[in-house]
């Protein structure tokens, strides 16, 4: 266990590190994983739900002065484009980084439906140059919302060395609630549900310890649905790996059966979770 001092920058950034270890894909295995979840990853960002935090998010950026007409953006982790598409519609010049081409495939057929025309580069943030990109000071606003890649100070660094005025960051903010997880977890992982491991406090202390200028908020994002029993199963099925449960030859035998033995009809899904948002200005 890392014992940090608040003070020391480099502190904050080993003991973020630290919580990290055995739980971050790299390089080609983030294409992968992300390539798999690529389908119900949009459809939950861009469904509904998806819908209303990015405008709940942009309507905070705007709060602090931050206009997108004729802006240059920059979207690190961009998905199948939840936040580059709206910004882009708002007259944004945007450009993404997003490394998994099943993501990039969405995110252009999802701009192309919406009328709007992105830069979209196909990497990892981990293996951009941003001064042979020419991206040093290049935007606007740096855009990294739950993006695993902005995972240490060097690639945080790296995003706050491409704006010239704003760097958009958001992350889990401890709380991270499911009732299904909480209730599968016993069957099916040992120990006590750890953290998420991309908590926004060790981005908060880090840039106070660096001394930059932020502004900080944490939203709570409450769903609840119900679902048949046979989509409740293929929704947990793909959501254990989020929360570092391992899959196994039983396991979707296990969750299966204690779906059938929980509920007679639907499954309710009731989630909670708190998301802290900064905003650096230079």
């Amino acid at each position: 266990m890392t014992t940090v001092n608040i003070k020391e920058w480099a502190s904050w950034d080993r003991a973020w590190q630290e919580t990290q270890m055995n739980h971050q894909s790299q390089g080609e295995e983030v294409i992968r994983k992300w390539n798999a979840k690529a389908q119900t990853f949009a459809a939950n960002t861009l469904g509904n739900a998806g819908r209303k935090r990015t405008e709940q998010v942009i309507g905070w950026l705007e709060q602090f002065g931050v206009s997108f007409e004729g802006a240059t953006v920059l979207d690190i982790g961009s998905g199948p484009g939840a936040f580059a598409v709206p910004f882009a519609q708002r007259s944004a010049q945007v450009t993404t980084v997003e490394p998994s081409s099943s993501m990039n495939e969405l995110l252009r057929e999802y701009s192309l439906s919406h009328g709007v025309t992105i830069d979209v580069n196909e990497a990892l943030w981990e293996d951009i140059d941003v001064d042979q990109k020419g991206w040093n000071q290049g935007f606007d606003l740096v855009f990294a919302s739950m993006s695993p890649c902005v995972r240490s100070w060097e690639y945080l660094e790296k995003a706050l060395q491409c704006t010239r005025k704003y760097c958009f960051l958001s992350a889990y903010a401890g709380k991270r609630e499911h009732n299904l997880i909480h209730e599968l977890w016993p069957l099916l992982a040992d120990g006590e549900q750890p953290d998420a491991p991309m908590d926004i406090g060790y981005m908060l202390n880090l840039l106070y310890a660096r001394q930059y200028q932020f502004d900080f908020h944490v939203f709570e994002d409450k769903r609840e649905e119900t679902m048949e029993p046979e989509q409740a199963l293929d929704y947990v099925m793909r959501l254990l790996p989020n929360y570092r449960i391992p899959i196994h030859a039983d396991t979707k035998q296990k969750v299966q059966s204690f779906i059938a033995e929980s509920y007679s009809d639907m499954v309710p899904i009731r989630t909670s979770t708190r998301i802290g948002y900064i905003l650096v200005t230079l």
